[in-house]
């Protein structure tokens, strides 16, 4: 499916005392979630992981939309994929 924007974002939840990062990625137009994924630290390579788990669900370049997080930002520039900065908050 051709996609024009995707909302990229992370967020830390603890278990039993312990740190993990629950990542989302949802189609802007259509308010539809395309993936959510579990992982146990926060960084580049995880973050061009889930990306590249994404795009499976897009048929175009989507243009993402991130917070001013580093990393999420260094793996965009990484896999060469467009990018807005925004707050969501």
């Amino acid at each position: 499916m051709v996609r024009r924007l995707i909302a990229l974002d992370e967020t830390c939840v603890k278990v039993n005392g312990l740190e993990y990062w629950v990542y989302a990625a949802i189609d802007v137009d259509r308010n539809e979630i395309l993936s959510m994924r579990v992982y146990p630290s926060r960084n580049t390579l995880a973050t061009e992981q889930f990306i590249r788990e994404v795009l499976k669900y897009c048929d175009s370049r989507p243009t993402f939309v991130v917070d001013n997080a580093p990393w999420l930002k260094q793996a965009l520039e990484d896999l060469g994929l467009p990018y807005n900065v925004e707050s969501f908050r």
